[in-house]
């Protein structure tokens, strides 16, 4: 009786599996044919990176359909190929996807609770808290602590033992920008370049590189919200949460003890929290986290591929040193704010670089009601996760000819103009359009600036020649690591 017991309890999961992925056969929607348990998501994480898939699946079925269905396990989910789909879902139709579909356990997990994770009324009052925190003046005052972790991670590269070799550098930019984030978001002077013991260094680690059974319980925490949800599940473990609401206090009380007053983002908060509009102790904590989060991987990843492109495009990268030198003879060789903004080539190549490797290759968005797609008998239905394939958009040869070429001639103000709208959306589009968005480039193009002012670039024998993204990252990574050769200029 057991064993008929154990029988009959498989054949029900098996037969509500199968009832679950007809899901998009019941809607209409074409589909790659899913897998049992996991749906969509057998090979994930282990044989490849969840944009390569969506990629390939994309360039299946573009000419098809406005969109397709997949599985996250049992949970349907929607990716959009149209480009009018796209604009309806992230600005045309934003009330109808104003959210993100993130499970947030807001009690035991309170760093999630932020700017890029909640919604509804409860995003539009933070927006709206935070919006004038990221102004260009506000931005600008923080310019001086950016410079001055660009100059350290220069004379650490400078070491008689570090020029001249193969060299590892993502780890040396994530040092770079973690002790940057760490200073405007938290207060905090660290030197983790050279350290990688640093306390601040190794959380920042696990929380972008967790070991694989993490990964595997985030991603069945995204996979399956309402099974996390019963088991009361949290994305941080406790010490990570700890470690970054201890920060936030000791600094809050120290500042506010001394009557300390900083030019970085925390000093913000804290304004935001004094003021009429009001933060509480949490609020301030999550969004101290998800900017430093968001800044230091978005930064980090940015300058990564963009020194990577440029070792195997040795003229592309004389000539955005040779405009980096120009400009600044003008400013008697000191790096400014303004002198940035006059580096138009910089620009170029940095768009370009966001272009070939969005760091977030997919943008997240969930329907909070049914919506008929236009001009079809298509109906997305309400509560659907929906993906929006950045990287495969940016990387599709029908808007950007031979789009594996890094070609910073693509954003020439004359070939920006012909691009069509919301084919190359780095930083998202419509009201969530990234806040920090002007941070993170500022600190990606000072780090740029120090590094070709002293180094040249070049590919070693361990350079990943053609690219290939580390199957169980989060973000698009480069698989073993960024390895280049650098040779001082000086």
């Amino acid at each position: 009786m057991f064993l008929y017991l154990i029988v009959a309890v498989a054949f029900l999961i098996y037969f509500w599996f199968k009832k679950k992925h007809s899901f998009w056969k019941d809607h209409g929607f074409i589909y790659p044919e899913p897998s049992f348990p996991l749906g969509n998501l057998s090979g994930i994480g282990v044989k490849e990176h969840f944009s390569e898939y969506v990629k390939r699946h994309y360039d299946q079925y573009k000419n098809k359909s406005p969109a397709f269905g997949m599985y996250l396990v049992a949970n349907p989910a929607l990716v959009i190929t149209d480009i009018e789909l796209i604009k309806d879902v992230m600005v045309k139709q934003f009330e109808s996807f104003h959210e993100r579909n993130f499970y947030v356990n807001k009690k035991a997990d309170p760093l999630w609770n932020n700017l890029f994770t909640v919604g509804g009324q409860e995003w539009k009052d933070l927006r709206a808290k935070l919006s004038p925190t990221f102004t260009s003046g506000k931005i600008k005052m923080m310019f001086p602590i950016v410079a001055e972790a660009a100059d350290r991670m220069v004379e650490y590269l400078k070491h008689d033992t570090i020029t001249q070799r193969e060299l590892e550098v993502k780890e040396i930019f994530s040092s770079f920008t973690t002790e940057v984030i760490a200073n405007v978001a938290f207060g905090l002077d660290i030197k983790c370049l050279g350290h990688p013991d640093n306390e601040f260094r190794r959380v920042t680690k696990f929380v972008f590189d967790p070991p694989i059974w993490y990964n595997l319980k985030n991603f069945l925490i995204f996979a399956l919200p309402d099974v996390a949800k019963f088991f009361n599940m949290v994305l941080s473990p406790q010490f990570v949460t700890d470690f970054f609401m201890n920060t936030v206090r000791d600094n809050m009380e120290h500042r506010e003890k001394n009557n300390i007053r900083r030019n970085d983002f925390f000093q913000l908060l804290l304004d935001i929290k004094n003021s009429d509009v009001g933060m509480s102790f949490n609020e301030m904590a999550a969004n101290s986290f998800i900017f430093f989060s968001a800044g230091f991987e978005t930064s980090s990843s940015a300058i990564t591929f963009c020194t990577y492109e440029l070792a195997l495009n040795q003229d592309i990268q004389d000539r955005l040193r040779n405009e980096i030198e120009e400009i600044l003879i003008k400013y008697n060789g000191e790096l400014t704010y303004d002198a940035i903004a006059e580096m138009k080539y910089l620009d170029m190549v940095l768009s370009e670089t966001l272009r070939r490797y969005p760091v977030i290759d997919t943008h997240l968005r969930k329907s909070v009601k049914e919506y008929k797609i236009p001009n079809t008998n298509l109906v997305i239905p309400a509560g659907c996760p929906i993906f929006i394939p950045v990287g495969a958009v940016q990387n599709d040869e029908k808007y950007f000819e031979n789009p594996q070429k890094f070609n910073p001639e693509r954003f020439t103000p004359e070939n920006i103009k012909k691009q069509i709208p919301y084919t190359y959306m780095p930083f998202s589009e419509g009201p969530r359009i990234c806040i920090g968005l002007r941070f993170g480039s500022m600190q990606a193009k000072i780090g740029l600036i120090k590094l070709l002012r002293n180094f040249k670039f070049l590919v070693c024998s361990k350079t990943l020649i053609p690219m290939k993204f580390a199957p169980n990252s989060g973000f698009q990574s480069p698989f073993g690591g960024m390895w280049l050769k650098i040779e001082s200029t000086k």
